[in-house]
């Protein structure tokens, strides 16, 4: 295409004049132009380029050289050789006094621990890197850093590590890197923010916004022609489809993200769109594709250290499940939780926790079953986590009632029909919302009687429990930020329940909704 065209031409420019330094800056740009199509022919590039900036003698160069080849490094799956070159690249920074090169080294740094499985470290980083590029006024960079920051809490992309905070707080910075991409007019970066952006409402069980992100960062990619950010919007829209339960439509954008990665020799992207496949096809009951998949992917001493290889095995686990198999996939899992990254020892991921329950629940071996999903539950809750939290409480409903515990079972699955539909509610896609609600409450037991919770709903105009508590601190005169940080919820979430509350009472204002809400009673016990 032209940008390859105009780069080569001016390589060859650089070699016929003898122009080192310009030659090294051709071999980076082109390294850069293939990085987001093909990791083979980058690789190339970067080498060259390294090879380079070694005849110049040109320490800064240098530097900039070893953080191309690690950051190749890393999307080929070796985040230990790309965690070295980027330590060399910051080292030779610090020694300059490079600031905005040690911020660059920086978010390289936040970017390989992340996707080496290390989100604490990760976060250390990024915070790092957030805070030069806000003081040197590197927007560029500050978009970029502030988007990947997004994985810190518990995604479905990142939910196999440990997380650091809630997705109520991770919200605002992939909102902030979308509104920075968008004013220094940014394609690529708009994209990468896009579909971060999506991934955390999607998380989160904002449905239709994130679907809206993320098919908007598709559209981006597809028209710069970015296969990396393509193949990661269609990862990121098949994790939307699959929350939503419409598992064909998640493997459809499973299997593009596959083929884009495969083609863009991007090992990472590999990993990540093989696990998610395997994954959904488990759940379209499809075990012999799972396994052909994960077969390709994974060998008897595959480590389990990067995100990538952490997925695989949580679908590994999932298809010992589904073939009934507990005892290998509780192997699995201890490996999964022993290989956990430095300053994690002893905790367990979201995913890892709800995967040993069930394995557990399957061995007969309960009351540690039940440990492990009210560790899991505890997370999702604390963390805002709700596509997984009505799981998790319905795993425990069916714990609970196989015990004959029929008080708690139905307690646990009263606040899962009420997630389902808080979720639902939000779900502007008829079709979608309906397949997500025959789907949900298919997983719940039938014929059974009211629960306070379902009475109460019916006699306060069909309002959730969540929307009732809403419009009670509504009436105490709350805003939706205050009530966003008192519930841990975004922003978005609370005015999608405020519309809600509109709309099933027929109200207009938020006035009338204190009102409402005072002679119901709903603010004598707040």
């Amino acid at each position: 295409d032209q940008a390859q065209h105009d780069y080569t031409r001016a390589l060859d420019a650089a070699r016929k004049m003898n122009n080192r330094a310009a030659e090294w800056q051709s071999a980076i740009d082109l390294g850069f132009l293939w990085a987001g199509r093909d990791y083979a022919q980058a690789e190339t590039w970067f080498r060259q380029a390294l090879i380079l900036s070694q005849a110049l003698d040109d320490p800064a160069l240098h530097a900039r050289s070893l953080n191309r080849i690690g950051n190749w490094h890393l999307n080929v799956e070796q985040p230990h050789e790309a965690l070295r070159y980027h330590r060399k690249a910051l080292a030779i920074f610090q020694r300059l006094n490079d600031a905005r090169g040690i911020a660059e080294t920086l978010d390289l740094l936040g970017m390989t621990s992340y996707l080496g499985g290390d989100l604490i470290g990760g976060t250390a980083y990024y915070q790092q890197a957030i805070a030069l590029f806000d003081e040197l006024g590197n927007r560029e960079g500050l978009t970029s850093s502030l988007a990947t920051l997004t994985m810190r809490a518990s995604t479905y992309h990142s939910d196999a590590l440990i997380a650091v905070t809630s997705l109520a707080e991770v919200l605002p910075d992939a909102e902030r890197a979308v509104k920075v991409a968008r004013e220094i007019g940014q394609r690529s970066a708009e994209s990468y923010a896009l579909f971060q952006l999506g991934l955390c409402l999607g998380s989160q069980g904002e449905y239709t916004h994130a679907l809206a992100a993320c098919q908007q960062s598709l559209h981006i990619a597809e028209e710069i022609e970015h296969r990396q950010w393509q193949t990661a919007a269609h990862a990121m829209l098949g994790g939307v489809y699959d929350g939503l339960l419409a598992h064909r439509q998640a493997s459809d954008h499973f299997e593009q993200a596959l083929v884009l990665a495969q083609e863009t020799h991007s090992l990472f992207w590999t990993g990540m769109a093989t696990g998610y496949l395997a994954s959904v096809s488990i759940l379209l009951h499809d075990y012999a594709r799972a396994e052909a998949l994960l077969h390709t992917a994974l060998s008897p001493d595959t480590a389990i250290q990067t995100l990538a290889q952490r997925m695989l095995c949580c679908a590994s686990v999932e298809l010992a499940l589904a073939q009934g198999h507990p005892t290998r996939a509780l192997e699995i899992i201890d490996q999964l939780v022993a290989s956990a990254a430095q300053g994690a020892e002893g905790q367990s991921s979201l995913r890892v926790l709800k995967l040993r329950g069930e394995a557990l629940v399957m061995l007969q071996r309960p009351v540690e079953a039940e440990i492990a999903f009210e560790a899991a539950r505890e997370i999702a809750t604390t963390q805002g986590v709700r596509p997984m939290q009505w799981r998790i409480c319905i795993a425990l409903g069916n714990l609970y009632q196989a015990q004959g515990r029929n008080t708690e079972a139905e307690q646990a699955f009263a606040t899962a029909r009420t997630l389902i539909e808080e979720l639902a509610a939000t779900i502007t896609d008829e079709s979608l919302r309906d397949n997500f609600l025959q789907r949900a409450t298919a997983m719940l037991p039938h014929s059974r009687p009211l629960s306070p919770k379902q009475a109460a709903k019916q006699a306060f105009g069909g309002l959730t429990a969540r929307e009732r508590e809403i419009a009670a601190l509504i009436a105490h005169g709350k805003f939706n930020r205050e009530i966003a940080d008192i519930l841990v919820l975004s922003e978005r979430t609370i005015e999608t329940h405020v519309s809600n509350i509109m709309l099933k009472l027929n109200l207009t204002s938020r006035r009338q909704i204190a009102s409402w809400a005072i002679e119901r009673g709903l603010t004598a016990n707040m």
